[in-house]
């Protein structure tokens, strides 16, 4: 087994790692990008920091202190990626506004899971209101 076939082995069901052409993607962004995105950041930081350091050396001042401290680029990167987050789960989730919210309730001796039903704010919804 190859270590594509291993990590879809690992990330998707048997039956459909074979026929799905999504897979890869699927792969991809739950897999590979999460572990190679911080690293990269990581090294552009390292770069960046080494280059500065290596200015204020050669010029004979001290290097400012944000290019020896992480703190200000950690602050700055952790909220910019809260901002992508939210943004994106923002536009890409949830009803359309004025959706009727149906609760949990029992129906025939069977407990029917509540959520978002009906077409809009007319409320015909699955319990006929």
């Amino acid at each position: 087994m190859t270590a594509w076939g291993a990590i879809a082995w690992a990330t998707c069901p048997p039956a459909d790692h074979r026929r799905a052409g999504g897979a890869v993607l699927r792969i991809f962004l739950t897999v590979i990008l999460p572990l190679v995105l911080p690293t990269a950041g990581y090294a552009l930081y390292v770069l960046v920091v080494e280059r500065r350091r290596r200015e204020a050396e050669e010029a004979h001042s001290p290097a400012p202190w944000w290019a020896t401290a992480p703190w200000p680029w950690l602050v700055f990167a952790g909220v910019a990626a809260m901002a992508v987050t939210l943004g994106s789960v923002a536009m890409t989730s949830g009803v359309p506004p004025h959706t009727p919210y149906t609760p949990a309730h029992v129906e025939d001796g069977r407990v029917v899971g509540g959520g978002a039903s009906g077409s809009g704010p007319s409320g015909s919804g699955p319990s006929g209101n």
